[in-house]
């Protein structure tokens, strides 16, 4: 695999899907963005890819550059390789509810032990504990280079959810996590922390912000116009109706 540039300054590193990125069936999409001085990366994938992602990063730059690896979530497709990132000195950011359900590696928290039970990953997959370097809230702006990385608070599809802004060669480019997709559709489970009410509160915020670029944890990126596909999704919220689920039967 190879990293693949998705636009100016982003690359996808690791993914469960895409041919050309792919790092393990599991993993979500793991993406860097780097502006030739600073960057981040946008999750870790399970773990079980990380080699390959981190080869890749390399590719595009020396990792040690980074500021680190923000961690949208605590599920394991996208929180698995904080532990392998760590042991790569990259520093890892996220949320204090990730935070602490990654020093734990708690399996209850995060729902793993029922993602696991009912096919979604290996019988043997196991969270590695990990230590967070920094917690994240909403409102905070990491430097990175050249760079402005804003993080927005989206609770909803789970709790301490966060999402990422950066604008990268004038458009703004929301790093989705499981936040949203492309078609203005959302993911909901049948887990303790899904809250369809949060849900609704944080789609209807986002559809406030100016967006030029969606690249969500899974599925297609919507390079342009994603403002559009979020305003679909918020506005099936205000109607109380759930938008479209990108998890399906």
């Amino acid at each position: 695999m190879a990293a693949v540039a998705v636009v100016d300054s982003v690359w996808l590193v690791g993914s469960g899907s895409h041919p050309d990125a792919l790092t393990d069936p599991h993993d979500c999409h793991c993406y860097l963005v780097w502006d030739g001085t600073g960057g981040v990366l946008v999750d870790t994938g399970t773990g079980l890819g990380a080699g390959a992602w981190l080869a890749a990063v390399a590719e595009v730059c020396d990792p040690a550059a980074l500021t680190g690896v923000v961690v949208t979530h605590y599920h394991a497709d996208h929180a698995g390789g904080a532990a392998a990132a760590q042991a790569a000195g990259l520093p890892v950011l996220s949320s204090g509810e990730t935070a602490a359900a990654l020093a734990s590696a708690d399996e209850s928290r995060t729902s793993l032990a029922r993602a696991r039970a009912v096919g979604v990953y290996p019988p043997d997959y196991r969270l590695t504990p990990s230590t967070v370097h920094r917690i994240l809230a909403g409102g905070d702006v990491l430097r990175a280079g050249g760079l402005e990385v804003e993080i927005v608070d989206a609770p909803g599809h789970c709790d301490g959810h966060l999402v990422v802004l950066v604008r990268v060669a004038g458009r703004t480019v929301l790093f989705s996590g499981d936040c949203l997709f492309a078609g203005g559709r959302v993911s909901m489970q049948a887990i303790h922390d899904c809250r369809l009410d949060r849900y609704a509160e944080t789609v209807v915020a986002l559809a406030g912000r100016e967006v030029d670029v969606l690249l969500p944890g899974h599925g297609e990126p919507v390079l342009r116009d994603a403002g559009l596909e979020i305003g679909r999704a918020a506005e099936s919220f205000r109607r109380l109706v759930p938008p479209p689920n990108f998890l399906t039967s």
